[in-house]
This record gives structure tokens, C-alpha cells and sequence, in this order.
């Protein structure tokens, strides 16, 4: 049995532009094969640093207290939303630091005690806003301990959050 003539040039066609879309996506694969490894060879030479993400915490944790102590809700949900995405993110990351799985205590340790400062933001109750951001930073120093860092104890103030630099006594 013999194509029509239109048929065979159909089928020709429809092989060029398959051929043409095959030698496309091969040309793009390699492109991206290129900026993976570039990319790949970044975040080798710069690893994400846990500090950072816990000195932003700790800056934006000091901010939300003091926005809360001055009733100024508004700015307090603001950082209550800073701190939100700064644990969602480290929580995304699945970072392991020292064999602490660090990411998977973001959830327990920050998201959780969270949800109880923003429920007092939102219903604007200093008490029980003073008394939940209490809790979270117990909640910080419990990770700091389970960690095996704690030395890294946070504590609040009148002026604010602090660390307390003084050495634990036994």
C-alpha cells in the first residue's frame, strides 16, 4: 500500500518539526545543566549560615516585643509575620547543623508558640501577648538547649530581648 503524495510530505513535515523541538529542548537542557552547576558550585562556596537566620530571628523576636509592650499592634503583626517566614524558610531548607536537625525543630520550637503572639496581636491583649512571647522564647532556649548549645539563652526585658552573656552555673 502507497501514501498519497500530501501524506508522505505530511509525515515528512511533522518529522522536521519534531526534529527541529528535539534539538530545542536538548540545546535548553544543556543550558540548564550549565546553570545548575554554577549554581551548585555557589551555594558549595557560600553554605546557608544558621547564625544569619538566628540573628534576623532574634532582631525581628526584639521588634515584636517591643511593638506589643508599646500596644502598637499593627508593627507587632508586622514582625509577627517577619519571624513567621524567616522559621518557614529555615524550616524549608532542611538544615542539619552538627546533626541537630535544626529545620525540623522549626515547627515545635518557633511556629508553634507563634500562633499564640499572633492570636493576642490580632485580639490586641497585652497580658496574654507578654505572657505567649514569654513562651516562645522559652520555647527558643529549650531548642538552644536541646541543641547542645545552652549557652545561647535568650531572656526578655523592660529595654527588649537580650542574651544573657554571663556563664551557667553548675
Amino acid at each position: 500500500m502507497t501514501l498519497p503524495k500530501w501524506a508522505v510530505g505530511l509525515l515528512v513535515a511533522a518529522l522536521i518539526g519534531l526534529s527541529i523541538t528535539l534539538y530545542a529542548v536538548h540545546r535548553e537542557n544543556a543550558y540548564l545543566q550549565k546553570e545548575v552547576e554554577k549554581l551548585t558550585h555557589i551555594v558549595e562556596e557560600h553554605p546557608v549560615e544558621l547564625a544569619t537566620f538566628m540573628a534576623s530571628y532574634e532582631r525581628f523576636a526584639n521588634k515584636l516585643y517591643l511593638a506589643g509592650k508599646a500596644q502598637n499592634w499593627e508593627l507587632a503583626a508586622f514582625y509577627h509575620e517577619e519571624l513567621e517566614e524567616t522559621a518557614e524558610h529555615l524550616q524549608k531548607l532542611g538544615i542539619t547543623d552538627d546533626g541537630i536537625p535544626v529545620s525540623a525543630m522549626m515547627g515545635p520550637n518557633l511556629l508553634e508558640p507563634l500562633k499564640a503572639v499572633e492570636q493576642a496581636i490580632q485580639t490586641r491583649q497585652p497580658e496574654a501577648f507578654t505572657q505567649n512571647m514569654q513562651t516562645l522564647i522559652q520555647h527558643c532556649n529549650s531548642c538552644h538547649q536541646a541543641a547542645g548549645k545552652p549557652y545561647l539563652r535568650l531572656q526578655l526585658t523592660p529595654t527588649g530581648l537580650s542574651q544573657y552573656f554571663e556563664p551557667q552555673t553548675k
